[in-house]
């Protein structure tokens, strides 16, 4: 058994890498804002999935949460304080990692707890395989706080069709596990100590595949996706600095951190 922790270099403490037996597990490390997604942590995520896609003896890899949540999407009080520029590296940002995820050859489990909602959502879906556990709450909430859901639409859609997909955007709420499992959201859901051992039995079955089998099949699911992938990354570039230059993503963002404070 080889065990290591924060093998790599460059990533801070928002995010903690562990690679074991072929495995490698990236947590989100931020649990006092339910692990919300900032620059750091994109450039973090970026920085892990780069080498660990590099690293020959990593076969699977695992994405979850710190604390009561897998993650509750964009940083607000991030958003809040943004201005054109970055605005703009912020849209950069995920267009970098999401396209990132989408082409290393290595297979990705989300392991799913607490809430999942916009952005943090976008990270589960990106992965291969979702399994949460019965505490999960998903929701696609960009329009609670003024921004446009484009890139979660086009992940939705394939998965779940226009009519749930429409459901999620516009109603901006959270269903369950059971409702989330029910809408082929999740693949599984389990207790929370079952969960944490099928993702391991997962994963470990994984590791056993042929490397280059594993990543050739996600190359050509990615070619499979390219084109709605690419059109609304094109898009959301545009809308999102249509909002922002309208106010609206900040003026959200503002409002959604002046309830939390309130």
């Amino acid at each position: 058994m080889t065990m290591s922790a924060n093998p790599i270099p460059g990533i801070s403490e928002t995010l903690l890498v562990q690679i074991e037996d072929g495995i490698a597990t990236l947590t989100l490390n931020r649990p006092q804002v339910l692990n919300a997604v900032n620059h750091q942590q994109r450039q973090n995520l970026e920085t892990a999935f780069k080498a660990l896609d590099a690293d020959p003896q990593v076969r699977a890899i695992v994405l979850k949460g710190a604390g009561r949540s897998f993650c509750a999407g964009q940083d607000q009080k991030e958003s809040a304080g943004l201005d054109a520029a970055g605005a703009s590296r912020r849209i950069e940002g995920y267009a970098s990692l999401y396209t990132l995820m989408r082409s290393i050859g290595k297979p990705i489990i989300a392991r799913m707890h607490g809430y999942a909602t916009g952005a943090g959502l976008q990270l589960a879906l990106l992965s291969d395989l979702r399994i949460a556990d019965d505490s999960t709450r998903v929701g696609m909430t960009e329009l609670n706080v003024g921004s446009a859901a484009i890139m979660g639409s086009a992940f939705l859609l394939p998965l779940i069709g226009e009519a749930s997909m429409r459901r999620l955007v516009l109603l901006s709420d959270f269903i369950d596990a059971q409702q989330a499992l029910d809408m082929k959201l999740v693949h599984e859901v389990h207790g929370a100590e079952a969960a944490d051992a099928r993702v391991r039995e997962i994963a470990q079955g994984l590791a056993k595949r042929s490397p280059l089998g594993v990543a050739l099949t996600r190359e050509w699911w990615r070619i499979l996706g390219d084109d709605v992938f690419f059109a609304a990354m094109d898009h959301a570039r545009k809308a999102h600095a249509r909002n922002f230059e309208a106010g609206g993503l900040s003026a959200g963002a503002s409002k959604f951190v002046a309830r939390k404070q309130g």
